[in-house]
């Protein structure tokens, strides 16, 4: 099932949905059901935060390097500033299952040259291919399954013994193995975005992936880390970023005003703030 949902959406596989999208010119693509799903729920997060999240995000993240080795360095920032106008879910259109991606800003001959606008669903597929690893366990009758997809912990019903899972939060930055938290965790999701996994440090400052599509530079809110409990890992997944970026304040007037949905804040001076409701 991962490697069904890898081929469907991963950017960098040939042939993918998403891969079809990105190098289609403009063309209107048919995709997989699924994916024009989940493009949906990506756009309706993105409008939520008014453009805070943005699946079109995808050739500034590339332009700062985050996954090579080594990482960086900090772009000029005449690149980011010719790439910013390509960022902008608003111009992605989808029509039952076929997607348009227009980019009126292109004006290179090659699609993949710099400059062209391209979609990442990077920020919610982890957590729909765990919710969907549940449903199947579901349906094969596992009723007791702890899926950990790294960052992505989902629950299936509790240990067998009855008991919560117990679920480790990572301190952002600490020592190895130092936690924020232990969380009990009973047929729901745990998931956590921040600014400690892919980042890099040039002239003793920080850049992290999270980025900021107004500036094109990684968000810079006060948060080194957010961990959202909620039932839906799709929802999570979304959220751990979107209050990242919108910070502690608004991050926790979303999540308040959110059913069922918990979150924990941390900020980059190491203060631990929770919602109410949130598990010890």
């Amino acid at each position: 099932l991962c490697e069904r949902y890898e081929n469907l959406w991963s950017k960098t596989v040939e042939g993918s949905d998403i891969w079809n999208i990105n190098h289609a010119e403009g063309q209107p693509v048919e995709v997989d059901p699924e994916t024009a799903d989940l493009l949906n729920t990506a756009l309706y997060w993105a409008d939520k935060t008014d453009g805070l999240i943005d699946p079109t995000v995808t050739p500034l993240s590339d332009l700062w390097n985050f996954t090579g080795a080594p990482k960086g360095p900090v772009p000029a920032q005449a690149d980011i500033d010719a790439l910013l106008p390509h960022v902008d879910y608003r111009t992605v259109s989808i029509v039952q299952n076929t997607v348009t991606l227009s980019d009126p800003q292109a004006q290179a001959v090659d699609f993949m040259a710099a400059g062209r606008k391209q979609v990442d669903l990077g920020f919610l597929a982890k957590g729909r291919i765990a919710d969907r690893l549940k449903e199947l366990f579901l349906q094969k009758g596992v009723t007791s399954a702890l899926i950990n997809l790294g960052g992505n912990v989902l629950a299936v019903g509790a240990k067998p013994d009855g008991s919560a899972f117990r679920t480790g939060i990572k301190m952002p930055f600490g020592k190895d193995g130092e936690l924020a938290g232990v969380t009990a965790l009973t047929d729901r999701s745990l998931v956590s975005s921040g600014s400690y996994e892919r980042c890099f440090k040039q002239d003793g400052k920080l850049y992290h992936h999270i980025l900021d599509p107004s500036t094109g530079y990684p968000a810079e809110t006060g948060l080194s880390g957010v961990t959202i409990l909620s039932d839906s890992s799709t929802d999570g997944d979304a959220l751990s970023t979107s209050c990242f970026l919108l910070g502690l304040k608004k991050g926790m007037e979303l999540i308040e005003s959110l059913p069922d949905t918990e979150a924990m804040f941390i900020t980059t001076d190491g203060q631990i703030y929770k919602t109410d409701g949130f598990p010890d």
